[in-house]
């Protein structure tokens, strides 16, 4: 198998950090007993985009273009390029685009799936050429956000199986605990370390405990995750883009909104979403620029040329970029918009650091005993972030020699190891459960069903209610299931009822069939499994000899 050593049997994995703006992929060296990043097109950061072409020999049928070349064509084809998908995933919502005035529909795990095969198949033309092994990619392990719903995470799987992985070779891990990885490996003492992972759409938080035994490499315990799937650094580039789009309206006296494509001001549609695409571009390079120097100019000249000329030449210095406060709805929806109304970056910084504090919280630590900070994501390198962490913890974040934008892709490559060589010895991860689950009982309360913090075994946890279901009407044939999560449980306190703060519903369904019989007579048994991906199926089944069951995933509840 040449310079990886893995199994044939079990063949060769990828380790993928599948990101809303960009994604990394990774392979484990085994003989080097370490990670590589693999540059996908000459980079390591590959922009998950996709743009369609129509296919000039067979008409009828697309091309595809990815990463940069698909995100720098979405300024002259914006109908026909897609940036971010995953912001689709879990929603019902289909992909649509415009080639050449035909208009396609995809659902997001297609999209989804056309990305990840073209990285997969770059990753194989990578080693090949680079590393002579000759065979394809089988399996991978796809990271995802702590926070992500069980839909999420079917979409995620669902797209890596389009992509050519084997279905039973697919593997998801929590993106904070691939970062964790990162970070232990090498790691020769006991410590707390907190995981700030701000990315391009997300935004988690997670508390770990390292425990080194000295001469092997260390375990790793995941004691708390919390985070906002409606955080992330995209947030803070439109926070640029609303300084940029204020001094347009300036400039042409608000008479043009970029934004809405129904109205008649002058400006062609096409126009618009050109404009749009150069806003946001330039403001993310903008924020990138901003994390090493204390100014920096965007310059769009022209803006647009219809129905006049109006060029952007502004310069925007640190403290403007921190402190601006967000006016302008822009693209996003009302509820969106609602949250981020008035905010600033420093605003957003404070509402990750909240994310923090309920993490500690989660976890039963303070802030005096974290003894590290691990800053991942693209948007952690914000130069304000580490020195409020520092003024927070008494500490600077630690200065890895990876990349934050790189740790989550090479944590998945480690966890591929683990995969495809069980039996050798080497750092070990140890998933727990993250918040209390439970069922909506009679009266509204709950009842927990699932702990805080229990481990989570390989073959994945398996938890029957300690009490039985009962029937509360006479000759009932059906009975709710209905699933909670306490987002924020304390040690030791249970919420009594299910529309307390911080019960978030994670959806329901009925058992139909059971015998008909007095109130009270017949009972169910309700179990809840979840896996190593933490995903979570509950099944339901009444107990008596003419009784019925049903299985569901989560996701099927909504």
């Amino acid at each position: 198998m040449g310079i990886l050593e893995l199994d044939l049997e079990k063949g060769l994995y990828l380790g993928i950090d599948f990101g809303t703006t960009n994604s990394v992929v990774s392979i484990y060296n085994a003989e080097m007993g370490e990670v590589q990043t693999i540059p996908i097109d000459g980079s390591n950061i590959f922009p998950t985009a996709i743009q369609f072409e129509p296919d000039l020999e067979d008409e009828g049928k697309l091309m595809r273009v990815f990463g940069v070349q698909a995100k720098e064509a979405a300024i002259i084809y914006p109908q026909s390029t897609v940036l971010s998908v995953k912001r689709f995933f879990g929603s019902k919502n289909k992909v649509d685009i415009v080639v050449d005035g035909n208009s396609f529909s995809f659902t997001p795990e297609q999209i989804a799936g056309e990305i990840l095969s073209y990285m997969k198949q770059k990753a194989e033309e990578y080693i090949q050429d680079e590393l002579g092994i000759f065979t394809e990619f089988n399996g991978c392990v796809i990271t995802v956000p702590a926070n992500s719903t069980d839909k999420q995470k079917k979409v995620t799987k669902k797209a890596a199986i389009l992509a050519g992985f084997d279905e039973d070779a697919v593997y998801l891990r929590l993106e904070p605990a691939a970062a964790s990885i990162s970070y232990a490996i090498g790691e020769k003492s006991d410590k707390k370390v907190l995981i700030y992972d701000f990315g391009g759409g997300t935004f988690d938080a997670c508390i770990l405990e390292v425990c080194s035994p000295g001469t092997e490499e260390p375990s790793i315990t995941i004691l708390s995750t919390y985070g906002d799937n409606d955080l992330g650094g995209n947030d803070i580039d439109k926070i640029i883009m609303d300084m940029v789009y204020e001094q347009f309206r300036q400039i042409t006296d608000g008479v043009i909104d970029l934004f809405d494509l129904d109205t008649d001001d002058g400006v062609s549609v096409r126009s618009k979403q050109i404009a749009l695409i150069r806003l946001l571009q330039a403001s993310n390079q903008a924020k990138e620029r901003l994390s090493k120097s204390k100014s920096t100019k965007i310059i769009l000249a022209p803006f647009i040329q219809e129905p006049k000329i109006v060029n952007i030449n502004m310069e925007i210095t640190c403290d403007d970029f921190y402190n601006h406060k967000r006016v302008n709805q822009l693209d996003d929806s009302l509820e969106i918009f609602e949250k981020f109304k008035g905010k600033s970056v420093n605003d957003i910084i404070d509402i990750t650091f909240g994310c923090m504090d309920s993490c500690m919280k989660a976890a039963g630590v303070t802030a005096e005993q974290i003894d590290e900070i691990f800053l991942v994501g693209g948007s952690s390198s914000i130069t304000l972030i580490s020195d409020k962490i520092e003024e927070k913890f008494g500490k600077a974040p630690f200065r890895s020699r990876i990349s934050p934008a790189l740790s989550i892709s090479q944590g998945a490559a480690y966890y591929c190891n683990m995969i495809t060589s069980p039996s050798e010895k080497r750092l070990s991860v140890n998933e727990r459960t993250v918040h209390p689950l439970g069922l909506e009982i009679s009266g509204r309360r709950f009842l927990e069903v699932v702990r805080r913090g229990m481990d989570i075994p390989p073959g994945g946890l398996t938890v029957e209610a300690d009490e039985l279901l009962m029937t509360n009407l006479d000759d009932a044939t059906s009975m709710a299931i209905v699933v909670y999560e306490n987002a924020i449980a304390s040690e030791g306190i249970l919420p009594a009822t299910v529309n307390e703060e911080g019960m978030k519903r994670l959806g329901g369904t009925s058992l139909r069939g059971i015998p008909q019989n007095q109130k009270g007579a017949e009972r169910v048994k309700v179990i809840f499994n979840i896996s190593q991906d933490n995903m979570l199926k509950v099944t339901a089944s009444s107990t008596s000899t003419a009784g019925a069951v049903t299985e569901l995933s989560v996701d099927d509840m909504y």
